[in-house]
């Protein structure tokens, strides 16, 4: 083999040893992350009871019981989970004279990793951000938590760790899966876009980047309004997109959920 032959191997082995190195300390992180957070990534039970209305009158009662994914932001219990996982039916506007779905949340309960079910209330939604936040009726708690702080914003092709619980079948086991950022957008808001699926299942949990510090929560994005009958692939998929809004602005509106009330006593 010439010189450059030699040179060029060099450079291919030395690249495919960064990337090694690279994936190494990614999942290092990942466990990391997991160890560290898994405890303040929580399912949350929730008893919905759904009434179609129609023209002015119910047609359907439903009552069901969910289990969505939160994540405990403080000592004292204040949780952060989607919005639309909370209310599935929320998704779709009623227009016109069509049929409007009332929802009414009863009976919530965080369920911790340590075996307890400790009832709450929830405190606070931001449709638009895809935001609901929850507080424990009980007082003087002292929960493991994940504490969000402004951070730098990943770019595409950056690794990202997220972690979610399973569901009841699997203990609501707490998985870590790893994607790569695949858009960040800037307006209206900062969001990063990942892998469909890896963040359409973390709804309402964090996102790490590759140095195992929080990115954000991974929320919904949804369109302005449903998609029109002739619409394509793309504007169908356009419709709800999962994004991991930023630490900085879940913490904007967690301190929303957390202040005073005027008037309180």
């Amino acid at each position: 083999m010439n010189r450059s032959g030699l040179v060029v191997m060099a450079i291919v082995l030395a690249a495919a040893a960064g990337s090694a190195a690279d994936e190494t300390r990614t999942r290092a992180a990942a466990r990391t992350a997991l160890t560290k957070y898994g405890d303040a990534v929580i399912t949350v039970r929730l008893a919905v009871k759904n009434r179609v209305v129609f023209q002015g009158r119910e047609r359907n009662n439903s009552e069901s019981t969910l289990e969505i994914a939160g994540t405990v932001l403080t000592a004292e219990g204040l949780t952060v989970v989607s919005d639309f996982t909370s209310n599935p039916s929320g998704l779709f506007t009623p227009s016109g004279d069509g049929p409007r779905v009332d929802t009414e949340t009863t009976d919530v309960k965080l369920l911790l990793r340590d075996g307890r079910e400790v009832p709450a209330r929830f405190v606070l939604r931001d449709r638009d951000l895809d935001l609901a936040f929850l507080m424990p009726q009980e007082t003087g708690l002292s929960l493991p938590h994940l504490g969000l702080e402004k951070g730098a914003v990943p770019e595409p092709l950056d690794d990202l760790v997220f972690l979610y619980p399973m569901g009841r079948s699997l203990n609501r086991e707490v998985a870590v899966a790893l994607g790569r950022v695949r858009a960040v957008v800037k307006k209206p808001r900062t969001f990063v876009v990942s892998d469909f699926l890896e963040s359409f299942q973390s709804l309402g949990c964090p996102a790490f980047d590759a140095a195992g510090r929080a990115v954000g929560l991974v929320v919904l994005r949804r369109a302005p309004g449903p998609p029109s009958g002739q619409s394509g692939p793309r504007e169908m998929l356009d419709f709800f997109s999962p994004v991991v809004l930023t630490a900085a602005d879940v913490q904007e509106v967690a301190a929303q959920a957390t202040a005073p009330k005027v008037g309180a006593q």
